[in-house]
C-alpha cells in the first residue's frame, strides 16, 4: 500500500515532487488500467485532494513506458518486474522516512520529558542534521547510509542536549547549598 502523509496533501491541487510516478505504478499494481482510469482513480482516492491532468498522466506513462517500468496492450497500461522493483525501492525508501521521523518524535519526547523547551537552536540543528544527510547521501548503499548519518545526528545531540541538564542540574545543586557552603 502506497503511504500518504497527511501534510503533503494539504497543498490544493499540488503534490510532491516525484510522487505520481510512484502513485501511477502503485495504481498499476491493483491490475491494467487506461490512462482516464488512472486519472478517475487518483480523483476518488480519498487519501489525496488532487486530480492529475492527462496534461501529467500520459507524458508519464510514456516516460514509465520507455523506462520498462510498465508496458502497454490494447490501450491497457501494466506494471512490468522492473516496476514492480522499482515500487518496493520506494516503499524501502519510505520505510527509512517514517523511522526518520519516529526519531524525531522521539527526541521531541525526550526533551519535553526533561523539560527543556524547544529552542531555535535545536530546530536549526536538526534541520541542519537533515540538510548534511542530503549532501551525504550517494547513489550506492542509500537506505543505510542515511540510517547511520542519522543515527550519529541523534546521538551528538542527545549527547549536547545531556551535557545541558548536566549543567543546569550542577547550577540548581550550587543555588540550593547557598553561598559559602551554607545549608
Amino acid at each position: 500500500m502506497l503511504v500518504v502523509i497527511n501534510h503533503m496533501t494539504e497543498v490544493k491541487d499540488a503534490v510532491p515532487r516525484g510522487f505520481t510516478r510512484y502513485y501511477v505504478l502503485y495504481l498499476l499494481t491493483k491490475g491494467p488500467m487506461t490512462g482516464k482510469e488512472i486519472i478517475d482513480a487518483a480523483g476518488s482516492d480519498p487519501h489525496l485532494r488532487w486530480r492529475p491532468s492527462p496534461g501529467l498522466i500520459y507524458p508519464m506513462l510514456g516516460r514509465l513506458l520507455e523506462e520498462g517500468y510498465v508496458e502497454e496492450k490494447e490501450g491497457k497500461y501494466s506494471i512490468t518486474e522492473k516496476g514492480k522493483a522499482k515500487l518496493a525501492d520506494y516503499y524501502r525508501y519510505q520505510a527509512v522516512l517514517i523511522d526518520r521521523i519516529a526519531a524525531i518524535e522521539e527526541l521531541a519526547a525526550k526533551i519535553a520529558d526533561t523539560n527543556l523547551f524547544v529552542t531555535s537552536e535545536v530546530i536549526d540543528s536538526i534541520t541542519s542534521g537533515v540538510n548534511q544527510i542530503k549532501q551525504k547521501i550517494g547513489p550506492e548503499n542509500r537506505l543505510r547510509r542515511i540510517k547511520e548519518i542519522y543515527r550519529d545526528f541523534l546521538r551528538s545531540e542527545l549527547e549536547r542536549i545531556n551535557k545541558e541538564l548536566e549543567k543546569e542540574g550542577q547550577k540548581q545543586q550550587n543555588s540550593e547549598k547557598g553561598p559559602a557552603g551554607k545549608s
